[in-house]
């Protein structure tokens, strides 16, 4: 799963590309994309930080209409996708969010807009954190941030079966890895997806063909499954424990913040989105009806057009809260 052109998979990936960065000791796939020629001069990367389990590739559907905003990356963080994690618990949130800061140092990247999906939207606040000179704007899809404490019950049972196993890492581990020993790529991909879409029929078939090269790809890597478990265990530690800390983070991101929701997402319920919006009232919102918990695959082309008018309003974007139609994205 690594093109010198992305095209070589769909067309309208053309022009995306795979490459190789050294990150101090770590080889780091990563998708690139220049900037569209129509782009403003100068402006920010658009960072792109994919969510548990996923990989650069959950950004293929919205990579070529981005760079219409700036240059594009994405990278598969340690422990996902294509790059090997160098040493043991690298895959622990706190760590990916120092790598971020190492890797966007390595490449140059003063100027930033990150838009972080699911666990990326964690990474994300506490990169934001880390770098607030660097990073101008953030993006937080469906983000795997914590819930008001009242609101612990109304956690679906399908959430708490997948995630409690990981509140003991060596349990986790033990259950995620009897799983992907009895399944198969395709059928390991078709349990994620309907349960982590709203609309299953919504993702394309080619990125479906990479959720399944993906899944059978690590299945035969143990640290594919070190990686997901080490992240899995400190995702579940920000949201309980140690959610003070995560809230402190919230509380410190200086970056204008885009909060994006899919009202069909079973993993990121309500509670957590009004509970960031009370927390961040200076935040903008904006929900998609029906969409699961990965807008930019299940409605790209609605991801896209509202993040972009986002940007573009500048500091006039205050009061975005709209819902987009499925249907319209």
């Amino acid at each position: 799963m690594q093109h010198d052109d992305w095209g070589v998979r769909a067309e309208r990936w053309s022009g995306t590309r795979s490459e190789t960065v050294r990150v101090l000791d770590t080889d780091v796939h990563v998708l690139r994309r220049d900037a569209a020629p129509s782009a403003p001069a100068g402006a920010p990367t658009q960072l792109l930080v994919h969510g548990l389990g996923g990989s650069s590739t959950n950004w293929l559907e919205v990579t070529t209409a981005l760079s219409e905003l700036g240059p594009v990356v994405a990278p598969d963080l340690p422990g996902s996708g294509r790059t090997e994690p160098p040493r043991p618990r690298a895959s622990r949130i706190s760590n990916n969010a120092r790598f971020l800061r190492t890797f966007t140092r390595t490449l140059g990247l003063d100027r930033l807009v990150v838009h972080g999906n699911s666990m990326g939207g964690l990474i994300g606040v506490l990169f934001a954190g880390l770098e607030p000179d660097r990073v101008e704007r953030l993006v937080l899809v469906d983000p795997a941030l914590p819930a008001p404490l009242r609101a612990a019950r109304a956690i679906s049972r399908q959430t708490l079966t997948r995630f409690a196993p990981f509140v003991v890492p060596p349990l986790g581990r033990a259950v995620l890895g009897a799983a992907w020993r009895r399944g198969t790529g395709a059928s390991l991909w078709q349990e994620t997806v309907d349960f982590v879409h709203g609309d299953p029929e919504r993702i394309a078939p080619e990125i479906a063909a990479l959720g399944v090269e993906n899944l059978e790809w690590g299945r035969g890597r143990p640290w594919r499954l070190d990686g997901f478990t080490d992240a899995a265990a400190s995702i579940v530690s920000a949201v309980t424990i140690g959610q003070r800390r995560t809230r402190a983070a919230i509380d410190r991101v200086a970056a204008p913040t885009l909060l994006l929701w899919g009202d069909a997402d079973r993993l990121v319920g309500r509670a957590v989105i009004d509970g960031l919006v009370d927390r961040r009232p200076d935040w903008d919102l904006h929900v998609f009806d029906g969409v699961g918990h990965v807008p930019q695959l299940e409605a790209p082309d609605g991801y896209v057009e509202v993040v972009t008018r986002w940007l573009r309003a500048g500091d006039d974007a205050a009061g975005i809260d709209t819902v987009a139609e499925a249907a319209d994205a």
